[in-house]
Parts: structure tokens; sequence; C-alpha cells
């Protein structure tokens, strides 16, 4: 004899598995390992201290980079007037050699000479005077015409005038 159902529940129907090896050809066993998941926090309070913990890290993060971008910046910087000082420094020693021949004996009495009409002891000066010049043999001389130009030979080579 069937008992008779209470008139407020329902009656649970009858399941069966779907995945039963009759219905799929395949048994699966219940004793297959799990992946082993992250513990969860428990409360809301949880959740807010790891969103401020990642805040916090991001923070840091973005810190830092800005120190090493300023850094790697400076250390531009730097290698720029360590190569505009080696410039100068060049340069310096360029005009020091410089004034070491200015303040010399030897351009001293070149300046002398040049300006002055000046000689050493040892020179002997010879002044030729104007209207004193002979004229050169016409051997040493070149042609007293001048030559005609380019595109005139080319012409007279190719047409023959």
């Amino acid at each position: 004899m069937r008992r008779p159902i209470a008139p407020n529940t329902v009656a649970a129907p009858k399941t069966r598995r779907v995945d039963s090896a009759g219905m799929t050809g395949l048994e699966l066993r219940a004793s297959m390992p799990k992946r082993a998941r992250l513990p969860r926090p428990s409360s809301r309070s949880g959740l807010a201290w790891l969103a401020v913990l990642l805040i916090i890290g991001a923070f840091l993060a973005v810190q830092v980079g800005r120190q090493v971008y300023a850094n790697w910046e400076i250390t531009q910087q730097a290698e720029q007037v360590r190569q505009q000082i080696a410039s100068v420094e060049a340069q310096n020693q360029a005009l020091e050699r410089e004034l070491a021949y200015l303040r010399s004996d030897a351009y001293i009495s070149k300046e002398a000479r040049r300006l002055q009409n000046l000689g050493r002891a040892d020179e002997k000066v010879l002044i030729i005077p104007s209207g004193a010049e002979a004229p050169l043999p016409s051997t040493l001389r070149g042609p007293s015409e001048a030559p005609r130009p380019l595109l005139e030979q080319w012409l007279d080579l190719f047409f023959g005038s």
C-alpha cells in the first residue's frame, strides 16, 4: 500500500545519473583528484584588505618606475655634460698651445720681420729698386695669346672651321 502524500509537500521525482555507464559507455569515478583552489577571504573585510594591498602595490610600482626613469634621465644628462667637458678641455688645450706659440721668440721675431721689415743679425737684406727689373727671356715667357675657350676647340675638332 502506498502512503498518502502530505498536501503541502511535493514528491521528488526519481532521477538517475545521466552519465551512467549504461548510457555513455564510460565509467566515471568519483575519486578524480580535484584542483587546489585558493582560499577565498571569509568576509568582506578580507576583500577590502586585499583591495588596499593591491592599490598600495600599484602605487609603489608607479613610484619605483618614476625613480628609475628619473635616474636614467639624470645619467643621460651627466653623460652629455661629460662630453661637453671633454670638448671644452680639448679646445682649451689647443688655445694654450696657440698662446704658448704667440708668446715664443719665434713668433715675435717673425711678426717683427713681417710688420717692420726687420731682419736677423745673420740675414742679408736684398732690396730691388723699382724699374730695375729685367724682362724675362723669350724662352721663359709663356704664349702671349690666351688660349681659346674649350667650346670653340671642341667645335673646331668636330666640325672643322
